[in-house]
């Protein structure tokens, strides 16, 4: 159901380490949920990159998130969320995209082919993200559409369309900050 992407390079060397500025990042799932739109957040996820803007195909990224900080903001619909039918915090206490391939088809631009590992399962996973970069600071941002059930996401009851629509749109802001000069 997720995720998520992110982030491309940095510019820095691979010595350097960018900070995640974790008050101004945020992942969110929005669905359609009993004919309404749902917004369900991951609160807590970290960003191991390294990387060189000039070449980005020799990049890496990893990402990630801990389940049990996805949220809807109250504890039926987390604990729904953390059951076994969606993200079964329990067994699975992360889930985690590491990028295989970092392209720059424009000025701006990135696409991150990776896998996805979720519930014990790697998928594959493509990533168009927009970068930019203001003095100190990298910000990265985009949204990818997905389909839940291709990520076996929503077990029983919860697989059809019923309730829960099966595309998830994932939004995505990570901001980042240049390593301090020692």
């Amino acid at each position: 159901m997720l995720l998520f992407s992110l982030l491309g390079l940095t510019g820095a060397s691979a010595a350097e380490t960018w900070e995640l500025d974790r008050e101004a990042s945020r992942i969110e799932m929005i669905g359609t949920a009993d004919g309404r739109e749902a917004v369900t957040r991951v609160e807590d996820f970290d960003v191991d990159l390294d990387g060189d803007l000039d070449q980005p195909g020799e990049g890496h990224v990893v990402l990630t998130l801990r389940s049990e900080s996805i949220t809807g903001g109250n504890d039926i619909v987390d604990g729904m969320l953390h059951g076994h039918n969606w993200f079964d915090v329990e067994n699975y206490p992360e889930i985690v995209l590491r990028s295989t391939d970092i392209q720059a088809p424009a000025a701006g631009e990135l696409r991150i082919e990776g896998e996805l590992e979720l519930r014990g399962e790697t998928y594959p996973l493509t990533v168009p993200v927009n970068w930019t970069r203001q003095g100190d600071r990298v910000s990265v941002n985009g949204r990818l559409t997905l389909d839940r059930t291709d990520f076996d996401m929503g077990r029983g009851a919860w697989r059809s369309e019923g309730t829960v629509k099966h595309e998830v749109h994932v939004d995505f802001t990570i901001e980042l900050l240049a390593p301090s000069p020692s």
